[in-house]
């Protein structure tokens, strides 16, 4: 006995049509959010804790590092421009941490 197969009796292997594209229906979620921001956070609305750290912490490596140079060395002679300096360092390092923190 043999068997013959029919196109018409395979008719649960048959191919979709091609794809033809994209419908007028569907809408892509995402370019919808092409523009939107990542972060939950809102611009402007300041420092994070963790933020505010780091400048302190690069503000007291700073500091340490000017009174380093500054006073560090025996062989320099501490003169006033040089204190003039220290204390501009000291305003310009307080004045920042000032700014940065009061945004928040």
């Amino acid at each position: 006995m043999s068997q013959q197969m029919h196109y018409d009796e395979n008719s649960g292997e048959r191919q979709s049509p091609p794809y033809q594209g994209y419908g007028v229906s569907y809408q892509d979620p995402f370019i919808a959010s092409s523009g939107q921001k990542l972060s939950t956070q809102e611009f402007g609305r300041g420092a994070s804790a963790g933020q505010r750290l780091a400048l302190a912490i690069v503000s007291i490596v700073l500091l340490l590092g000017a009174t380093a140079i500054i006073f560090g060395n025996p062989s320099i002679v501490v003169t006033p421009i040089l204190l003039i300096a220290f204390g501009l360092i000291c305003i310009t390092i307080l004045a920042v941490n000032a700014i940065f923190n009061n945004s928040h």
